[in-house]
């Protein structure tokens, strides 16, 4: 009778292991991922992209249907099927897709922040290779916006500023902005001043020292917090 038990016991636990490895195996999400679905209405699905903006080159197309989702950052703003968004889901293996495509059940994040955000990259690289220059002097939010090869989108950056509060976006005196965020200060009345963060407590701006330059936040008075960018 105990020995009968006892193999009953042995058979159950084994059917339990095979079973879970079978669900394993069989392509379960890891820990933190999310999904969602791609609806274009082509049906030819989405562009993939090397980075979180549209400037970056099209590495494959994503099709219609269900999609992993491993990690999401924000980027360049797309409007798709799904309004207007500056998030992008990054699909692992492969690239960046739009949010604004995916219905992910959510218009805010359902995945961790990616570790890597290639267009901030590209801001940060844009003021770096400006270090010194005087020649944004007085046009802080120009700078801005051409780090991210925009322009003309904000009158100024306390414009910039009003426009992130307004759209529940800005994140009030927090001095820890991440990569990429715009960080603001209500300075020059009535204009402001505005940098990007290099995320790591660090910011690049206009007028540091007089020119373009690296400097530890919060360095100017008056800060007002950070923002990602609306452009």
């Amino acid at each position: 009778m105990r020995t009968a038990l006892l193999r009953s016991i042995a058979r159950i636990t084994a059917t339990l292991v095979l079973g879970a490895t079978a669900l394993v195996s069989a392509g379960t999400l890891p820990a933190h991922a999310a999904t969602g679905t791609v609806v274009t209405d082509s049906g030819l699905g989405v562009t993939i992209r090397s980075g979180n903006a549209t400037s970056f080159g099209a590495v494959g197309t994503q099709p219609n249907g269900p999609v992993e989702i491993d990690c999401q950052i924000y980027g360049e703003p797309v409007t798709g099927k799904f309004g207007r968004s500056l998030i992008w889901d990054h699909i692992p293996g492969k690239g960046y897709i739009s949010d604004a495509y995916v219905d992910t059940g959510s218009s805010g994040l359902v995945a961790p922040l990616c570790t890597s955000n290639p267009r901030a990259d590209k801001s940060i690289a844009w003021y770096s290779a400006r270090n010194g220059s005087t020649a944004f002097q007085g046009y802080c939010e120009m700078a801005a916006e051409n780090s991210y090869g925009k322009t003309g989108i904000y009158a100024s950056a306390k414009a910039n500023w009003n426009d992130a509060v307004a759209r529940g976006a800005a994140h009030r005196g927090d001095l820890n902005p991440p990569k990429g965020a715009l960080v603001f200060w209500d300075l020059a009345a009535p204009y402001g001043h505005v940098g990007v963060a290099r995320g790591d407590g660090y910011f690049w701006a206009t007028s540091v020292n007089g020119r373009i330059g690296l400097a530890k936040l919060p360095y100017f008075s008056s800060y007002l917090g950070w923002a990602w960018p609306n452009f």
